[in-house]
């Protein structure tokens, strides 16, 4: 029996065989339990997400809950880590990768798609290629992101980068902004209008730069306190 692609998607269908397949790789109780599993998760929604909108009302809607539900995931692999007694180091990457993927991804497609200047999505991918390597180097001497063996020593830099106030805030700044724009989106396909809407794109765009900024200062103490790890063998 041959599965015909769904055309209006333009995604690909697994087959039946290849479901079972994995079911089989990986049995049903630990798949649920796996923080990687959510994390794998989040990040297969994402590109759905982007796939469903610029296809009418109904799915821009879909497409911006589905965000929001993507961003509150955020912490949910970490809370199955530790309630399952599965973190570590390899997990904590994962974890950030699958941020990334996330996050780049949304702030990629909206700049395509005109929602903001191209040098948005540039200035936090690069702010991520240079926090993300330093982290590398720091991991390979031990230290992690975030947790007990945090790379970050000044109080500060503990509090602005791996404190679970900055990054629950970083994650509800993200996730008020990619949902508010994918709301903007749906509005427009719907032709909706009225006394608000001259407030609509102003409100956008102080979420799009609060966010980026917030982004970049939260990546500053990395920088500074990962110097060591840069410039050891330099000589």
């Amino acid at each position: 029996m041959t599965v015909k692609p769904q055309q209006e998607l333009h995604l690909d269908v697994f087959s039946l065989k290849d479901v079972i397949a994995v079911c089989r790789i990986f049995p049903r109780r630990k798949l649920l339990l796996k923080a990687t599993f959510v994390t794998f998760f989040r990040v297969l929604l994402v590109f759905i997400t982007v796939a469903l909108f610029d296809r009418g009302v109904t799915f821009n809607a879909i497409a911006t809950c589905l965000i929001a539900c993507i961003i509150a995931m955020d912490g949910l692999d970490g809370y199955i880590a530790r309630k399952y007694g599965e973190t570590s180091r390899q997990g904590a990457v994962f974890d950030i990768l699958g941020d990334r993927i996330v996050e780049n991804v949304l702030w990629i497609y909206f700049a395509c798609i005109g929602e903001f200047p191209f040098w948005i999505p540039v200035t936090v991918i690069t702010r991520d290629v240079v926090v993300d390597n330093i982290r590398s180097l720091a991991l390979s001497h031990g230290k992690t992101a975030f947790g007990e063996t945090t790379m970050q020593r000044g109080m500060w830099a503990k509090f602005l980068v791996s404190s679970n106030w900055s990054r629950g805030l970083y994650a509800a700044a993200k996730g008020v902004c990619f949902t508010y724009i994918g709301l903007l989106i749906t509005l427009e396909s719907a032709n909706a209008s009225g006394p608000w809407s001259d407030y609509l794109v102003p409100i956008k765009c102080i979420l799009v730069y609060t966010t980026v900024v917030f982004c970049i200062l939260r990546g500053l103490p990395v920088v500074w306190e990962g110097r060591e790890y840069l410039f050891s063998n330099v000589k």
